[in-house]
């Protein structure tokens, strides 16, 4: 993946350094953060959980709720550009003023609307990112961003993970609608695919989880296996179930429990002695580390676990202050690895109830820098799937009538978006999880 230099406010996005300076709270018996799993698998926890209560949650919530709607969110770290990336050919004269050496010459998207993709966006099975539109299963949402965008990787960020425009520590917009519709006994209802939890998913009460791979979420200890290797499970298991007597002492019993009950959950998902029991019949471009997370996302998700939210980042860098001709390899990963992802979830008979929303916390400056594009307004997002309604949803930002700041004005509010698929796709009161919803207005989404 090409390299280039990224501003430092995109470096102090890391989640420890935000955690910190947004005020997050010490490990409470309402949010823990489970250790001691071979870097594996990370846990929120709301509540004490026996393993088998954990056990018995994800197949129960599978079994009442086998269709359930399953919405997955994906970042795209850094800010994407939208001029290059959804490329404005009705006006094509002003934008290679303002890209004079990074325009992109791109093939106009069916439907009338002006608009094209760049090239490499045509990377992957079946055509890829432009494949699925052409096949009526993306709606793009140029101009998306917030009212007056303060152009910070870390506050940015931060306002589209908690869907509040707030510097202060918040829950995640989908670890608040867990809260309100979720279950207390399944952190497998929300999933991050990483070695971390996603802030979106932060809850105050639903347990949720973080897992790189079903074979991760196991333990490892280094020379122990047999007989031992079992006795030390056993004890740590123990470990659960007793006495509290502090806060501290509650917190780490009651992340012991979930956290055993995941692993123990995962397990059969494992791959063992050459066999993957979540081998995928779809090729997932080699050596890319998001396409591998979707991987294990899309047949997870096909299996009695009751997933219901999830998040992945995607690899790379899209912070473009130098270099943006690094986008040819950033978006040709983006665009094999969705494109997979939902063929795959086609092969696994479970399309019809996955939405995917592809984000980045804000776009770039229309006028080029030099080699590059600095932080800028009216950035892009989509929704991807059998349920997304086909088609450009936003006004695109008029490349003659900028802001005061001479950036892209905003045509889309982000919580407009989320208060739609909230209410579209998973059924919810948007005013229960974002506020003042009923003001924001709503697009239609989902079909």
């Amino acid at each position: 993946m090409p390299r280039h230099n990224a501003c430092d406010d995109f470096h102090r996005t890391s989640e420890a350094v935000r955690r910190d300076l947004l005020g997050g709270a010490p490990l409470t018996r309402r949010q823990v953060l489970a250790g001691g799993l071979g870097a594996g698998l990370a846990l929120y926890t709301a509540q004490a959980l026996p393993v088998t209560r954990v056990l018995e949650a994800a197949a129960a919530d599978a079994a009442a709720a086998p269709n359930a709607p399953v919405l997955v969110s994906v970042f795209l770290p850094g800010g994407v550009d939208l001029l290059d990336t959804l490329v404005p050919l009705h006006d094509f004269g002003r934008y290679a003023d303002l890209h004079k050496e990074l325009r992109v010459d791109a093939e106009a998207l069916a439907g009338g609307s002006g608009l094209g993709l760049h090239p490499s966006l045509t990377r992957g099975l079946n055509g890829g990112v432009r494949g699925l539109f052409e096949r009526g299963k993306i709606g793009f949402l140029p101009g998306i961003d917030y009212p007056d965008p303060d152009l910070s990787h870390f506050h940015s960020r931060h306002f589209w993970e908690t869907g509040l425009i707030t510097e202060r520590s918040a829950p995640g917009w989908l670890g608040r609608w867990l809260d309100r519709a979720g279950n207390r006994d399944n952190p497998l209802q929300g999933i991050s695919m990483g070695y971390g939890l996603s802030p979106v998913l932060r809850s105050g009460r639903a347990p949720v989880a973080a897992v790189a791979s079903p074979g991760d979420a196991g333990f490892w200890m280094r020379n122990v296996w047999g007989e031992p290797y079992k006795e030390a499970m056993a004890t740590y298991e123990r470990l659960g179930h007793g006495p509290a007597g502090s806060r501290a002492l509650e917190a780490a019993r009651d992340s012991v429990r979930l956290a055993k009950g995941v692993a123990d959950r995962l397990a059969p998902y494992a791959e063992e002695d050459g066999r993957d029991p979540l081998a995928s019949s779809v090729p997932y471009p080699a050596e890319s580390d998001f396409g591998t997370r979707l991987r294990y996302l899309a047949a997870l998700i096909s299996k009695p676990l009751g997933i219901r939210v999830a998040h992945v980042d995607a690899d790379g860098d899209f912070d473009t202050h130098d270099n943006q001709k690094s986008l040819v390899g950033l978006l040709a990963d983006v665009s094999e690895c969705l494109s997979a992802f939902q063929a795959d979830l086609e092969a696994r008979g479970v399309s019809g109830r996955v939405l995917t929303l592809v984000w980045s916390e804000f776009g770039r400056r229309p006028e080029q820098n030099g080699s590059g594009t600095d932080h800028g307004a009216g950035g892009l997002a989509w929704v991807q799937g059998d349920r997304a309604r086909p088609g450009i949803h936003s006004d695109y930002p008029s490349l003659s009538q900028l802001d005061g700041h001479d950036n892209l004005k905003v045509t889309i509010d982000f919580r407009r978006v989320y208060s739609s698929v909230l209410e579209q796709h998973l059924g919810a009161d948007a005013s229960s999880v974002i506020p003042n919803a009923g003001r924001l207005g709503r697009v239609q989404l989902v079909r």
